[in-house]
């Protein structure tokens, strides 16, 4: 290779590489926060602390739309409005991976997709297989779910040992899960429908569209106008948190600024702002013509970077560090009263989701993968084992952030039947995140796997 094109080359490489070690190491930070606020929820949940705890994410909280009154408690407000930005970078990360990522053909989305496929089948059926009938029969959603930040989060613990290839894989096989845990959602968890709301939040939508092809770049516009695809969602029966799918999946993934024509408007603004400064220099304050000229610099700038990847870069911190230990706080703190281990571990839906992330996700994981490339759909990812694979099947077993979403939505009229639920996702998630990181621990070196 030409000595002097190694650098450029190296170069190329680390610019495609960044973002996505960057997004990784965030997802690690965000695992351990939301593991402590976890802990912290359950501790005040079980302790002196329970009735100020309980009254916390029980307060009623009330706001004023339209002379209308909506009163809710805070958890309500944090599992159906605060998710919905959760959701909505959920809905940008899959277009990305749709069109830019490793689901971007047919090639690169085969392994992922199929790995995914048997992560949600594997423990459904097992899960109904032990709660065949009314009432625990509504979980059967809860262990397909995969949390992504924690299970991330443990691999990227492990990276001198496994290669760059497989956190990638991972992170497509979690994106494919979210995908399929929306549809659950929205097809299965959906208890009534309201036409006329259903109705109006499809006008909104299609106002959406037509602002996105008429060249409407405002993102306040498209705020208010998703503001009320929100409310119209949530007053149509179907989930409130898949308005903010629904948006994230309309958010454009081209520039709004022609590439095309970059340099040389980028050229000719930063030029005449510098001529205008230097004819400017003695006067005290620059001339509106000058600061006009630096906005519309600004704004071809920011314009000529992808919608998509502006709002993942400017909401993923919010999500990780804020919005996920909130949900974390109101949702894991499970009171435990009058169980005993032999109980526990003898219901039905707390063994159905142990049974379902522990044994039914490796177990659906590498069989549906195992066949995919039996078919020769697909291969493994370069330097990756199946030894590699099996641990990431166990990590896909960690549900938490998503398997407590879809057990709020399915158990939260039986409360008794819900705290084992939570318990199960708690004690499964625990022992997959353990099993999977043993054998991440015994792992080939990376460069040493054929």
């Amino acid at each position: 290779m030409n000595a002097k094109k190694a650098p450029k080359a190296v170069k190329a490489v680390r610019k495609i590489l960044s973002p996505m070690e960057n997004f990784l190491k965030m997802e690690s930070s965000s695992g351990i926060i939301l593991l402590a606020v976890a802990v912290i929820a359950m501790i005040l949940a079980n302790s002196p602390l329970y009735e100020i705890y309980n009254s916390i994410i029980h307060f009623n909280l009330g706001v004023t739309i339209g002379g209308t009154e909506v009163t809710h408690s805070f958890q309500h407000w944090v599992n159906d409005g605060l998710m919905v930005i959760f959701f909505f970078v959920v809905g940008l990360e899959i277009k990305r991976e749709l069109i830019q990522g490793e689901l971007s053909s047919p090639g690169k989305a085969a392994l992922p997709m199929f790995a995914a496929l048997g992560g949600m089948v594997a423990p459904a059926l097992i899960y109904l297989a032990l709660n065949p009938t009314y009432p625990g029969h509504a979980g059967w959603g809860i262990p397909m779910a995969t949390d992504i930040a924690f299970a991330v989060g443990i691999l990227t613990l492990f990276s001198k040992k496994v290669p760059f290839t497989l956190k990638i894989f991972l992170l497509a096989l979690a994106i494919v899960d979210d995908l399929g845990a929306i549809l659950v959602i929205a097809f299965f968890y959906t208890e009534s429908i309201h036409q006329f709301a259903l109705g109006m939040a499809a006008v909104g939508i299609a106002v959406i569209t037509i602002m996105k092809y008429s060249g409407v770049r405002q993102i306040a516009l498209y705020s208010a106008v998703g503001f009320l695809v929100w409310i119209a969602i949530l007053k149509s029966g179907v989930h409130a948190t898949i308005s903010g799918v629904i948006m994230g999946l309309l958010t454009p993934v081209a520039a709004l600024f022609p590439k095309k024509e970059l340099p040389s408007k980028f050229r000719n603004l930063a030029n005449e702002i510098a001529s205008n400064i230097e004819s400017e220099k003695n006067n005290d304050e620059l001339s509106t013509e000058t600061l006009d000229k630096i906005h519309d610099l600004h704004t071809v700038t920011v314009e000529s970077s992808s919608p998509l990847d502006r709002l993942i870069h400017m909401l993923h911190p919010f999500v990780s560090f804020i919005i996920m230990p909130i949900f974390a706080f109101v949702n894991a703190g499970v009171h435990i009263e009058n169980i005993s281990v032999a109980d526990f571990f003898s219901n039905h839906i707390s063994l159905g989701i142990i049974l379902g992330l522990v044994v039914g996700k490796p177990v659906g994981v590498m069989f549906f993968s195992y066949l995919a490339i039996k078919l020769k759909l697909a291969k493994l990812p370069k330097g990756v084992t199946w030894g590699h694979m099996l641990a990431v099947g166990f990590l896909a077993g960690i549900g938490f952030t998503m398997a407590l979403f879809i057990s709020n939505l399915a158990l939260h009229k039986l409360p008794d039947l819900e705290m084992f639920s939570k318990l199960g996702i708690l004690t499964a998630s625990i022992i997959a995140g353990v099993i999977g990181s043993a054998f991440l621990i015994f792992s080939k070196d990376p460069k040493q796997a054929k």
